[in-house]
């Protein structure tokens, strides 16, 4: 069984691009619609570019520089791991489970910030949804996925409802991480377990796989 994971605000913290030039977490969540729109339009663009305008946004919105924003994408290679995702990893790793990500992002960022956060070896793969050819929470990310890992079912992980939505109807079994977001959509379909980090979102996925 292969298990799926968000990369961004699910395995690595961005707060480290936000807290220095003090930019709302909200701008990462403008990056996504931007990115939704531009799939739904049939157009094609980088996520970083996208982010890029999401956080000068967010600056100009609350009277900053929208100028700071180059600084804060100077780090997204360093985002971190969430301290409880390496045990995570190992564990789902032990229980036979084999590993992928499916991220925005391009595929070569994908390999710099994992690999700098030191969960590179974890994964077979690391995938980049625009390059299969749709921004998540299109199915076709989620589909073509299942297709390079060769399989018709797995598991995806993600802290963002919106991912955990489209996964579910691409027809995928989700583990919803909540962390401090604590209300899912009622008008959503239900991921098939949550948990308030990684850790424990793998320990329900062993427990129902």
């Amino acid at each position: 069984m292969w298990v799926f994971f968000d990369l961004n605000g699910t395995l690595v913290d961005p707060s480290v691009l936000l807290e220095p030039a003090q930019i709302p977490i909200a701008a990462l969540d403008e990056a996504n619609v931007m990115a939704m729109i531009t799939t739904i339009a049939g157009r094609e663009s980088a996520f970083k570019p996208l982010l890029d305008a999401a956080l000068r946004r967010g600056l100009a919105r609350s009277g900053r520089d929208p100028e700071l924003a180059a600084a804060a994408l100077s780090k997204l290679p360093e985002m971190p791991a969430y301290p409880d995702v390496p045990e995570a990893l190992a564990a789902l790793r032990a229980g036979g489970l084999k590993l992928a990500v499916l991220t925005q992002s391009t595929a070569a960022a994908a390999e710099e910030v994992t690999a700098n956060a030191g969960i590179r070896d974890a994964f077979e793969m690391v995938l980049s949804a625009p390059e299969l050819g749709a921004f998540k929470p299109d199915d076709l990310a989620y589909k073509s996925a299942l297709e390079r890992a060769g399989v018709t079912e797995a598991w995806f992980v993600a802290g963002h409802w919106w991912d955990i939505a489209g996964a579910a109807y691409a027809g995928l079994r989700t583990a919803w991480v909540s962390r401090t977001d604590l209300a899912y959509p009622d008008a959503m379909p239900a991921p098939t377990v949550s948990a308030p980090d990684v850790l424990g979102a793998a320990s329900a996925i062993l427990n129902a796989t």
